[in-house]
């Protein structure tokens, strides 16, 4: 691990600092680092969560539910923490301050270096404030109907939590990775990835798109690479002077059609870290039936969504995709 200025030219940092303050400076960051440092995600974030889609869906209240506003002294701590923040106190790996530096502006590789070590920044940043250990929710209630571990047992580490993001026993830093990456998730639209299956040169084989892991509600849980004009957007925003529209969180939609489930992303040779998710748990007959077990719907996989859509046009017309995909997960199987 090292200090920016230990491998990069004045020129190179001058970039990332100047994309990570773009990000920092969003309504977006102050609104989850101040529930970070509240100590609860508000009911609409946690609700905006693959975990909780089931209790929703058969009804189950959690008292997540009552947590409607942030607690009384957690914005003005989320404003200082980022005030005081600055990209230069973070260490990073050598090996991604070293293909930066080699990166030269204008090549695909220079840009999905730039948008990793702005992610890995988001993390770290999440990672920094939830171990100053406001947690301001748990100084002011200690009452039982308000706590957060009623529907599991053991109950989790954290509500601040992706769902393929929790392997806090193999974190550097345990529970508050798993707070990073849930943070990077809110605010970028997923946990980004990379394509690891060969070393790049841009003249022959230049890198492709970034990939997106989200964990959201109405958003596919499978790993998506972000098409062309999503990471265009990105990369204006992150070099834009002065600030830009900020095109985050990412969404996948239909028109992200190169994507893989989760539990293949080493096999696919995609991932940030190798150690970033613990080694898939599968069980027979489980990639036939679809993510987690669950029949296959349109919004996890579009392309079948268009086969069965030409099908049923050829038989005399049909919805079209689009309307199909609508109606998300609630569509039901096909």
């Amino acid at each position: 691990m090292a200090r920016l200025d230990a491998i990069l030219d004045k020129q190179h940092c001058g970039v990332l600092d100047r994309a990570v303050r773009n990000v920092l400076g969003t309504d977006l960051v102050l609104e989850t680092c101040a529930q970070i440092a509240d100590g609860l995600p508000l009911a609409s974030v946690a609700n905006d969560h693959y975990g909780l889609r089931g209790h929703r869906r058969h009804g189950v209240h959690h008292p997540i539910s009552n947590h409607t506003s942030l607690c009384l002294g957690a914005e003005e701590a989320a404003r200082d923490f980022l005030s005081g923040f600055a990209i230069d106190i973070l260490n990073f790996d050598n090996k991604l301050l070293q293909a930066y530096q080699s990166a030269a502006p204008g090549y695909s590789i220079f840009y999905c270096r730039l948008i990793e070590l702005v992610a890995v920044a988001v993390y770290k940043m999440a990672v920094l404030l939830f171990k100053q250990g406001y947690q301001i929710h748990d100084r002011e209630s200690r009452n039982a109907a308000s706590t957060i571990n009623l529907l599991q047992f053991p109950p989790p580490a954290t509500l601040f939590a992706h769902y393929s993001y929790r392997a806090r026993d193999q974190y550097p830093d345990g529970v508050a990775d798993i707070v990073g990456y849930w943070a990077e998730n809110r605010i970028l639209g997923g946990v980004m990835i990379f394509d690891r299956s060969e070393a790049r040169d841009d003249e022959r084989t230049p890198e492709p798109n970034v990939y997106l892991h989200s964990d959201r509600a109405g958003v596919t849980i499978r790993v998506c690479q972000v098409i062309d004009e999503q990471q265009q957007a990105l990369v204006d925003f992150l070099m834009s002077s002065p600030v830009g529209t900020c095109p985050c969180p990412l969404s996948a939609s239909d028109k992200n059609l190169k994507r893989f489930d989760a539990e293949y992303a080493t096999e696919n040779e995609a991932y940030r870290d190798i150690w970033e998710r613990e080694l898939p748990n599968r069980h027979k007959g489980r990639g036939a039936r679809g993510v987690g077990g669950c029949f296959p719907d349109p919004l996890d996989y579009p392309k079948r969504a268009l086969k069965r859509g030409e099908e049923q046009g050829g038989r005399g017309g049909s919805q079209s995709l689009l309307a199909y995909l609508a109606g998300g997960r609630a569509a039901g199987s096909g």
